[in-house]
């Protein structure tokens, strides 16, 4: 007998569990004239006896006895789940890196830092901006996983949807021409400082905004939400946010948070991840 097959080692486990060829037909699907002959064929294989008749039933060898744990590894190797990898966050100090757009930063990353300090105190997290070369580094696996709204992740990635979003407009509290209500002129009339974020949703707020018919004065365009706070209270620019940023810069009373004049689409912000990782156990969990 030249290889094994799985059917070989299904006959020594189940015969090795049932202490008899004839209660192990069931279990095999096969008859007992077949595992009586494949059992002498794996006795010629391994030069051993592999059991012996007692009273007691077909007792194993010692030499079944110390092929058993292969055995099992190797029906293991070949099920249909085959052998997965556990993951137990609470004693893992793996690292995860997440790209985010930037108002993901500003407004989840706190929130899921100080969920993981729960459920998995040793973890750590390494975070990169969401971005065009995004795509690439979730496919290699230098990004475990991206939030926010990409515009450039399709085919080949997994997507689930976190939460639903709309912008606000924000001004700074003492503003002189603006008080609690944006009206369609004073938005036309106004300047803005405006988020450049190219492969999020930012990147195409001029043109959702171009297809309402409606254009904004933009003054001052920035790459990030650094100092976009300072820029809104020490000028009397506006600017159009997501309306969570919005709200966590009005909380010292520095900035207040306005309707727009018009309405705008809501978005979805979402988690993506590669299709190669989407049955690994760390990031199943994650």
């Amino acid at each position: 007998m030249a290889t094994l097959d799985l059917a070989d080692l299904l006959i020594l486990k189940d015969v090795y569990r049932t202490r008899s060829i004839t209660r192990s037909v069931e279990n095999i699907g096969l008859s007992q004239p077949s595992i009586s002959i494949r059992l002498n064929q794996m006795r010629k294989h391994f030069a051993d006896p592999l059991f012996v008749r007692t009273s007691q039933g077909m007792m194993p060898t010692p030499r079944l006895e110390s092929l058993l744990p292969r055995i099992e590894q190797a029906l293991a190797l070949l099920s249909p789940e085959g052998v997965q990898d556990s993951f137990e966050p609470q004693h893992s100090s793996r690292v995860f890196r997440l790209a985010l757009a930037h108002v993901s930063q500003l407004a989840l990353l706190p929130e899921l830092v100080a969920l993981l300090d729960r459920q998995a105190p040793g973890l750590r997290i390494e975070c990169l901006d969401l971005g065009p070369a995004t795509g690439k580094q979730l496919e290699t696996g230098d990004v475990d996983l991206a939030i926010g709204y990409a515009t450039e992740l399709h085919s080949g990635f997994y997507q689930q949807r976190l939460l639903t979003e709309h912008y606000a407009c924000v001004a700074r509290s003492d503003h002189p021409r603006i008080s609690h209500k944006l009206s369609m002129k004073q938005f036309l009339s106004e300047a803005f400082v405006s988020l450049d974020a190219p492969a999020t949703v930012h990147a195409r707020l001029d043109n959702v905004l171009e297809e309402i018919g409606i254009k904004r004065r933009v003054k001052v365009r920035v790459p990030s939400l650094l100092g976009m706070e300072k820029m809104i209270t020490s000028t009397e620019l506006l600017a159009i946010l997501p309306s969570r940023v919005c709200r966590m810069l009005a909380l010292d009373g520095s900035v207040k948070v306005l309707a727009l004049p018009f309405t705008l689409p809501s978005y979805d912000v979402n988690q993506y991840w590669h299709e190669r990782y989407h049955q690994e156990p760390g990031h199943v969990w994650l």
